[in-house]
């Protein structure tokens, strides 16, 4: 039994390293919701001499949009290892994660439902990784990106492991139109006859447009909450209701 219980405790940490050499576990991005810890509990460096630079690339110019997905790539220089690994996730003010990620290639992968990104074995010999993240459906304010990198020396150990964490900012599009979800806004009766009603408490919409299933459009005023329909033929509609902030998009019958 207790020659068992040694080889458990030889083994564990060989399965372990295995283990985080195509992937890190979740947790350990360096984030404030992660209580900025990083792999540096298990990995260590006590030398000198390691000044890597960070860069990512892709995150939205004018800020990221609800629902919307981007294609992100960071990348690590100025440092020269053997193997090099990384965990990112991207929260808000509060430190909740938000939105998801997903891999376009072999050399990432999501964990943790996907609110976290992370190599794979196949990419911890790479200096920069790709990945998609999928802002959250509804607006959160503006965001950052938390990442941390592992620099390994790849002597098959965790010592002489160089790990740093950093973040950028996703700043919110707030010029952004963000559709609202379907169920918030309804349209009676349908199909309709000579109006259609806007039920909503919420939104106030002052721009309206129609088109029919070819793509012919029929410019239309919203007049407390009432639209005109009673001058379109019989058949599918989609109305589209805007204001500055929100939009949604409805479908109807004219009788």
């Amino acid at each position: 039994m207790k020659k068992n219980a040694y080889l458990l405790i030889f083994l564990l940490p060989i399965y372990l390293l295995l283990s985080y050499s195509s992937g890190a576990p979740f947790g350990y991005s360096g984030s404030p919701g992660d209580n900025g810890r990083t792999c540096n509990q298990c990995h260590s460096y006590s030398g000198s001499g390691y000044s890597p630079t960070f860069d990512v690339t892709g995150i939205p110019a004018n800020g990221y949009q609800a629902g919307q997905t981007y294609q992100l790539t960071l990348s690590v220089s100025n440092v020269n290892t053997a193997k090099k690994g990384f965990e990112a996730c991207v929260e808000n003010a509060s430190h909740q994660k938000q939105g998801t990620f997903s891999s376009v290639d072999g050399n990432t992968q999501p964990i943790q439902s996907n609110t976290y990104i992370t190599h794979t074995s196949s990419g911890n010999t790479q200096s920069q990784w790709t990945f998609n993240w999928t802002a959250p459906a509804t607006s959160q304010g503006d965001l950052t990106l938390y990442f941390a990198v592992n620099m390994a020396n790849g002597n098959g150990s965790t010592s002489g492991d160089y790990i740093q964490a950093s973040s950028v900012s996703i700043p919110e599009d707030t010029n952004a139109v963000q559709e609202i979800a379907d169920d918030q806004i309804k349209i009676y009766p349908n199909p309709a006859d000579d109006f259609i009603k806007i039920d909503t408490n919420t939104y106030q919409f002052n721009q309206a447009e129609i088109k029919d299933v070819i793509g012919k459009t029929y410019p239309v005023k919203i007049t407390n909450n009432r639209i005109d329909v009673s001058f379109l033929p019989a058949g599918t509609y989609i109305l589209k209701l805007q204001n500055d902030k929100y939009k949604s998009v409805k479908q109807f019958i004219k009788k």
